[in-house]
């Protein structure tokens, strides 16, 4: 079954303009937003309409799931972790959360209270151009907090924790002082409980209370065919642990495409370059070009060809989705050094016949012969 595009869910055609993205979501979003529509699926709806519109609103973001397809942005890496697995852990190629754009429309709904949430971490990662333009899975180390497996994250040996007594579970701490402009109220984190308003009933001896214990782990990541310097893969759950009954953060991984010594990119098309002699140039040839990915394929070089040139290899260039790009070739024509014998003699007797033809009129006395235009640059 094919997945729902982002544009399929605000019921926009690929090429809506900006105000229309906004009016579609706003309607949607009144239609479906928990607190107003009690129907079945209405808040699953409603987070997609969300997740939709954060993307298609960002110019960036858009431009990049234009580019990927929705199958290859929001699946972009199905990764594998080794280690402590749980639920709630998987692989999209958004770039930032989008959390519930409803509030900053229609007012929000207050800030929320309790547990934090676990920060999120990034990573780069370098690739070669080569894996930029087919896609590779990659292991890399991640070195994060997790939930103390002792405790289960509460940092109580019995699993068990009890409000501050010293916050009242608020997590922070009030004080008043007085002064010639009236009085001032200050707000710090509770020394007692560190901010979390809970307390362990007893200490666990693994994590000392914390809840967290640092570990490193090997994640797998599927970079996606066609990824460009910038992009950022988000993998949900593998950020950093949250307080005890809060989410963990999630995993950013940047992307950095080495730069190739054969071929450069120039969007979804690559670019690279064939040495050609004059003779080659004047009368055609044929050449092998070896491919990104070390095939040998067939060029033909077309007669009277100038330097600079660039012919067209269909297919051989970015594999992004649908039609890939194609491989730019561009002729170089090298002029031969140190002639000797017979092809410095064949050299002199062209060179003689250009001189000869332009003295008698037949090309005008401003028109350069063929080596001194495609040479003399």
């Amino acid at each position: 079954m094919v997945a729902e595009s982002y544009y399929e869910t605000l019921g926009v055609p690929k090429n809506a303009s900006e105000k229309d993205i906004k009016k579609a979501y706003r309607n949607l979003a009144r239609k479906y937003h928990p607190d107003v529509c009690k129907d079945e699926g209405a808040e699953d709806r409603f987070k997609k309409i969300n997740e939709a519109y954060s993307i298609l609103s960002d110019t960036e973001k858009r431009r990049q799931y234009d580019q990927l397809g929705h199958e290859a942005y929001t699946n972009a890496s199905k990764g594998s972790y080794s280690g402590a697995g749980g639920a709630g852990y998987g692989f999209s190629s958004d770039f930032a959360g989008f959390g519930d754009i409803f509030d900053s429309f229609f007012g929000g709904r207050g800030q929320r209270g309790g547990p934090q949430r676990g920060s999120d971490l990034l990573m780069r990662v370098s690739v070669s151009l080569r894996d930029a333009v087919f896609g590779i899975d990659r292991d890399i180390r991640v070195m994060h907090t997790e939930a103390c497996p002792a405790c289960d994250g509460s940092g109580s040996a019995n699993k068990r924790v009890k409000t501050c007594a010293r916050c009242g579970g608020s997590g922070q701490m009030r004080s008043v002082s007085q002064s010639l402009f009236g009085q001032f109220v200050r707000m710090t984190t509770c020394t007692e409980c560190g901010g979390r308003g809970k307390i362990p009933e007893e200490t666990c001896t693994s994590c000392s209370g914390s809840g967290h214990t640092q570990v490193q782990r090997t994640v797998t990541v599927h970079i996606p065919a066609g990824v460009e310097t910038g992009m950022r893969l988000k993998m949900d759950g593998y950020g950093e642990a949250g307080d005890f009954g809060a989410p963990t953060g999630d995993l950013y991984i940047e992307i950095l495409v080495e730069p190739d010594t054969r071929f450069d990119r120039k969007g979804d098309n690559l670019e690279t370059g064939v040495e050609v002699s004059p003779a080659q140039a004047t009368l055609g040839s044929e050449v092998e070009i070896e491919t990104i990915d070390n095939r040998k394929v067939s060029l033909k070089i077309p007669a009277g060809i100038q330097y600079g040139t660039a012919l067209r290899i269909p297919g051989e260039g970015i594999r992004r989705r649908g039609r890939p790009g194609d491989l730019l070739v561009r002729v170089v024509v090298v002029t031969p050094k140190n002639l000797d014998g017979d092809l410095r003699e064949l050299y002199e007797k062209i060179r003689e016949i250009e001189i000869g033809a332009e003295g008698k009129g037949s090309t005008s006395k401003t028109k350069k012969g063929f080596f001194e235009k495609v040479m003399g640059r």
